[in-house]
């Protein structure tokens, strides 16, 4: 017997709610007609643009860039100005890793730029808005930008990685942490493995005091 997973097709497929997860509901009389099992799947919808990220961060106390996400040129540059520094960054807002080595159709390269003053950044936020944004992980379809974040520009003295992910392997969330940086994780993760430290989270138990001590170190 065939299993399907999920069905997403409009006039079968209907969105449930049950015990707080969504779920696609099919008609089990259709598809046993089919020979095929129903099965639901959970739609995990949890991947945040990098300003909500920062916006919940901040709420958690812990001292993050000032900004302001906006869709348009002059928001861009009204964002700016408020900001009032002159060393600032323009970072294109898509679902989607390697924004800063990626390129916009219409040839702009890289979508996270440094700006110094308001009119760079709505000079630049033109060429982003509106547009498709080409990375390792988009590929050859791209993703539309559609929001930037503008914000300061900060100086790290010391660059690190830290993730929580959904790891397919192991069913369940993970910590993943690293002391090699954070923009070129992907050169890390092939050239030296070794540097990232991945801790598996039981989700009944959550999260340990000596996995997150295990990750820092």
């Amino acid at each position: 017997m065939m299993a399907t997973a999920v069905l997403r097709c409009r006039p079968l497929a209907a969105l449930a709610s049950r015990d707080g997860v969504r779920v696609f509901d099919v008609s089990s009389e259709l598809l046993s007609i089919h020979g095929l099992q129903h099965i639901q799947q959970q739609q995990r919808n949890i991947s945040l643009h990098e300003y909500i990220s920062i916006g919940l961060l901040k709420e958690a106390g812990i001292s993050v860039p000032e900004g302001k996400s906006v869709s348009t040129p002059e928001e861009a540059y009204s964002a700016a100005k408020a900001i009032g520094s002159k060393d600032l960054v323009v970072k294109a807002q898509i679902l989607a890793g390697g924004r800063g080595k990626g390129t916009f159709e219409g040839g702009l390269k890289g979508g996270v730029k440094i700006v110094y003053s308001p009119e760079e950044a709505r000079d630049i936020t033109s060429k982003m808005i509106g547009k498709k944004l080409f990375t390792k992980q988009t590929g050859e379809r791209g993703r539309m930008c559609n929001q930037v974040f503008v914000c300061e520009r900060r100086y790290p003295r010391r660059e690190y990685y830290f993730a929580i992910t959904l790891e397919r392997t192991f069913q369940g969330p993970v910590l993943i942490g690293s002391s090699e940086g954070g923009v070129n994780i992907e050169d890390v993760a092939a050239e030296t493995p070794e540097a990232i430290i991945t801790e598996p989270i039981d989700i009944i138990e959550g999260i340990k005091k000596e996995q997150t001590v295990k990750v820092l170190h």
